[in-house]
């Protein structure tokens, strides 16, 4: 499944790029809620849940569905400009229209888009909203009662538990890396003005990929969705937090797209695409090439040593080692008359965070 971005007919007048502090403090928050997905993230994590009070916590866990799962568009920018501060986000925030608010709060609450989330004015839209979110978890369904029930209170709830997480370690947090937020960002916004959309689209994730025409950039997630530049632009905003969460905002009717790209190493970390992944686990799978892999890591072997060894067929090995080979996972070097093989030990070792930063992601 993929998530494509319609670039036919866009300008570099149709994006944005910047920083967006709400932005990433909602990542650290999905940081703190979902702490399995970030395990490079536990120092952080430790010194952080230190720095806050109990009722916070409390509070956070109430909220957590905003921001555990489906990130709520309500802390992505919603217009121009970016790179605003996070009191003045805050107060965009509060100044929301009062049912776009509902809308794409309901959406987080459920976890998905859904017809009728702007109708929850309607009793019966709201009973059938809370109960759906309830089929999800009891935390979910009382947070979707709390937000039909009073939508301004739900409001100035979520804005004060934020501004408490500014207070207890968001501001330091920001004081430290919004500088290189921006310096991610500044070079992609040149980038736009001497290069392709589909370039720049490209270069913000290592699993884009790219069709001319039409011209589309797709980028491998767990949903599929699409979204039109040209009609409705787009703001990339990086994130540190957010690794290794690539965030792609598309189906908020009225609001631009929004790419939450990764900022940081992951040039020198790079993800597999699903595909590459799928495609390692099979070829390892095969009982006769997993033995065989247990001979390749050892030494550099040929194909008539490793035939002996295993008790199979050359022409067998030869098919197995070329299946390996396809996928990266042994390397072969000539020397004189002879070809040796050797698994490539550090791939094997990575398939298994690749495994789990392809499910995260």
């Amino acid at each position: 499944m993929v998530v494509t971005l319609d670039v036919d007919g866009a300008q570099a007048s149709h994006f944005a790029v910047g920083t967006s502090p709400l932005a990433e403090l909602m990542a650290c928050l999905h940081t703190l809620a979902e702490p399995e997905h970030h395990p490079e993230s536990r120092a952080w994590l430790a010194r952080t849940r230190e720095a806050l009070p109990e009722p916070l916590v409390q509070e956070l866990n109430r909220f957590a569905p905003l921001w555990a799962r489906y990130r709520c568009r309500l802390f992505l920018p919603m217009r121009k400009p970016l790179d605003l501060e996070l009191s003045a986000e805050l107060d965009g925030l509060a100044r929301l229209d009062a049912d776009e608010f509902t809308r794409l709060a309901a959406f987080a609450i459920r976890g998905l888009t859904f017809p009728g989330a702007d109708q929850l004015r309607d009793a019966d839209v709201r009973r059938a909203f809370v109960k759906a979110s309830e089929r999800r978890s009891f935390s979910r369904g009382e947070l979707a009662r709390a937000l039909v029930e009073d939508p301004d209170g739900f409001r100035e709830h979520l804005a004060d538990t934020l501004e408490r997480c500014a207070a207890a370690f968001f501001d330091a947090e920001w004081r430290r890396i919004g500088p290189r937020l921006k310096d991610t960002a500044a070079p992609v916004r040149e980038q736009l003005r001497k290069e392709s959309a589909l370039t720049v689209l490209t270069s913000v994730s290592p699993t884009a990929t790219v069709t001319e025409r039409p011209a589309r950039v797709h980028y491998d997630k767990l949903q599929s969705a699409t979204g039109k530049v040209a009609e409705r632009g787009c703001f990339l905003v990086p994130t540190l937090h957010g690794w290794p969460h690539l965030i792609l905002k598309t189906g908020d009717d009225g609001l631009p797209l929004v790419v939450h790209f990764i900022a940081g190493d992951w040039e020198q970390r790079p993800s597999a695409r699903q595909s590459l992944i799928r495609d390692r686990l099979a070829a390892i799978s095969e009982p006769g090439r997993f033995e065989m892999c247990r001979h390749l890591l050892g030494e550099p072997i040929t194909t008539s040593e490793l035939a002996q060894r295993t008790g199979i067929s050359e022409p067998q090995v030869s098919r197995h080692l070329r299946r390996l080979r396809e996928v990266g996972l042994i390397t072969s070097r000539r020397e004189g008359r002879m070809i040796y093989h050797r698994l490539h030990a550090q791939l094997l070792l990575s398939l298994g965070s690749d495994v789990l930063t392809t499910v995260m992601r």
